[in-house]
């Protein structure tokens, strides 16, 4: 099948930023993706794509992005404090107060959005909860052994878990854009730093299970 009759599925990363200068563990799970994939029959386009951590840049790349009618867009991002995969449901509009990497800042904190002007926050209407429940038990495999303080006991971690904190930085600021432009086929998800516990090789493959269960999603959505 030429590429132009494929459905386009965009995935994103971030490049680095303080605290993860040398490498970004989303871009690098996000790049072990596939370029293709079949579902049920339904042929995709799986591009992906890398974003600075410049709200400029996060602008163009989601206004690109949905000029181009994607079937999917999953934005992934890296949070310092994860243990696993988080599932993000929704993003706040009006946290970003944080620099970016060209010292840049959001005036108060927000910013009008096209479609749903300066609501407070938008919801993901993919069910995050499902998903969750389907990865974990298809990644089986992917959980690591975690340690609690003052007990000696060892506890597995499951590949995923369902969050609503998607920060209030660049991770944010993509999800709410997107969430803007289409709630039924947007997504986040935080991925923690490699091998903490996950290598990039078996963060992608639970990054992988995702966008499966997202194309289900929305396929019932659109029948």
């Amino acid at each position: 099948m030429a590429s132009s009759d494929r459905k386009l599925i965009v995935v994103s990363g971030f490049g680095p930023f303080r605290g993860h200068e040398e490498v970004n563990a989303s871009w690098e799970a996000v790049q072990l993706l596939p370029d293709t994939l079949t579902h049920d029959g339904i042929e995709f386009d799986l591009e992906k794509r890398l974003v600075s951590v410049e709200y400029e840049a996060v602008d163009e790349a989601v206004t690109e992005t949905w000029k181009r009618q994607p079937y999917l867009v999953i934005h992934v991002g890296v949070s310092g404090v994860a243990k696993c995969v988080y599932i993000e449901k929704l993003a706040y509009n009006h946290k970003f107060r944080r620099a970016d990497n060209c010292d840049k800042r959001l005036a108060n904190g927000s910013c009008e959005l096209p479609n749903n002007g300066h609501a407070n926050v938008l919801r993901t209407e993919l069910d995050v909860d499902k998903i969750v429940a389907a990865v974990n038990e298809n990644c089986a495999d992917c959980v690591a052994p975690t340690q609690q303080p003052h007990n000696d006991n060892l506890q597995t971690l499951s590949a995923t878990k369902a969050s609503k904190n998607v920060g209030d930085f660049l991770c944010g600021y993509i999800y709410l854009k997107s969430l803007d432009m289409d709630r039924k086929r947007s997504l986040f998800v935080h991925v923690p730093p490699i091998d903490k516990p996950f290598s990039s090789v078996k963060t992608s493959e639970i990054l992988f299970s995702i966008v499966e269960q997202c194309i289900q999603q929305v396929v019932a959505f659109d029948s």
